[in-house]
C-alpha cells in the first residue's frame, strides 16, 4: 500500500536521491547525458529544493512501507490555478498504479485549496504524456524554456480541470 505524506525540509535529501535514481531512466531516450546531469545539478540540489519549498512548492513523498518510491511537488501559480512541478516514481515501481495514486492525491489536495485547474509541463517526446492524457489532462500549448548553458526544455503544457 502506498503512503503519501508531506515532505519535511530534512526529507528533501530523499527527493534529491530519488531524482538521481529516476531521471537517468526517465530521460535516457530524450536528453543527452550532459543535459540530464546539468538539469539534475540545477533543479535537484539541496539549496534549489529548499528554495522551491520556501517559495511555496508543497513536496510530498510516496512510501511503500519504509521505502521512499516517489515524490511530487506543486504550487498555486495564480488564483485557482495550480502547477504540478514534479511527479516521479522509481522505474521498478511503475505499473503498480503509484503514479496514478500520487497524481490523484495532488489533484484532491488542489481541489481542497479551491483549485480550478492543475497544469503541468511534459517534454514533447516523453511517453508520460500518454499517462497524463489517460488521467484527463489535455494539451493547452507548447513552450520552449531556456534553462541556460544552451539547453532548452521543449514541453507541452497540459491541464486538468478540477471543478
Amino acid at each position: 500500500m502506498l503512503d503519501i505524506r508531506s515532505a519535511t525540509s530534512k526529507e528533501l535529501a530523499i527527493v534529491e536521491e530519488l531524482a538521481h535514481l529516476i531521471w537517468p531512466d526517465a530521460y535516457k531516450d530524450i536528453l543527452s547525458s550532459e543535459q540530464l546531469d546539468y538539469m539534475l545539478r540545477l533543479m535537484y540540489n539541496q539549496q534549489a529544493l529548499q528554495q522551491q519549498q520556501n517559495s511555496g512548492h508543497q513536496f510530498f513523498l510516496a512510501w511503500e512501507g519504509s521505502e521512499p518510491v516517489g515524490f511530487a511537488s506543486f504550487s498555486e501559480v495564480s488564483t485557482g490555478i495550480f502547477k504540478l512541478h514534479k511527479i516521479y516514481v522509481l522505474p521498478q515501481t511503475q505499473g503498480k498504479g503509484y503514479g496514478k495514486q500520487l497524481l490523484q492525491f495532488i489533484a484532491t489536495n488542489c481541489r481542497q485549496q479551491n483549485g480550478k485547474a492543475l497544469q503541468l509541463n511534459v517534454n514533447r517526446h516523453n511517453k508520460a504524456k500518454f499517462f497524463y492524457e489517460k488521467m484527463g489532462f489535455t494539451v493547452i500549448q507548447e513552450e520552449d524554456i531556456n534553462i541556460g548553458s544552451g539547453y532548452f526544455m521543449n514541453d507541452y503544457v497540459m491541464e486538468l480541470g478540477l471543478e
